[in-house]
C-alpha cells in the first residue's frame, strides 16, 4: 500500500483513516485546511491519533492531558493562530532592531559615544559596535 497513491480514505473505518489523510496531505497547507474543515470525523479525534500526527506529519498540536478526543479543526486553526501570532512579534522585534540601527547610525554621525548610543538605544555596546562596524 502507497500513502500517495490512496485516493479514497472511506474505506478505512478506524483512526487510521484521519492519520493517513493528514499524511498524505500534510505539505500542503491549503489541502491540510481543505480536509480539516470539511470532514466531521476529524472534530472529534482520539488522543493517539493526535500524537501519531504530529509525530509523523511534524505538526505541533496542543494536546491538554486531560481530553481523551481532540477536536483537530479547533486545535489546527489554534495552531494557525499561534504561528500567525509568533510571525508578528518576530516582525514586530526585527522592526525594532531596524530601528534602533537607523538611529545608532545617525547619533555616531553627530559625534555621539558608542556608550551614549547604547544607552539611548537600549541595547548593549558590543551589539552597538557591531552595527557601526558593519
Amino acid at each position: 500500500m502507497v500513502l500517495r497513491e490512496i485516493t479514497d480514505f472511506t474505506g478505512f473505518r478506524t483512526s487510521i483513516r484521519q492519520l493517513f489523510e493528514v499524511l498524505q496531505n500534510a505539505y500542503d497547507k491549503e489541502k491540510m485546511q481543505e480536509v480539516l474543515q470539511n470532514d466531521k470525523k476529524f472534530s472529534k479525534v482520539d488522543r493517539e491519533t493526535v500524537e501519531a500526527i504530529n509525530l509523523f506529519a511534524g505538526t505541533d498540536i496542543d494536546i491538554d492531558e486531560k481530553e481523551e478526543v481532540i477536536d483537530m479543526c479547533k486545535a489546527w486553526e489554534e495552531q494557525k493562530n499561534e504561528g500567525r501570532e509568533e510571525g508578528r512579534e518576530l516582525g514586530r522585534e526585527e522592526g525594532r532592531i531596524r530601528q534602533a540601527k537607523v538611529t545608532a547610525l545617525k547619533l555616531q554621525k553627530k559625534g555621539h559615544s558608542i556608550e551614549d548610543i547604547a544607552e539611548c538605544v537600549d541595547f548593549d555596546e558590543e551589539t552597538v559596535k557591531k552595527w557601526l562596524v558593519s
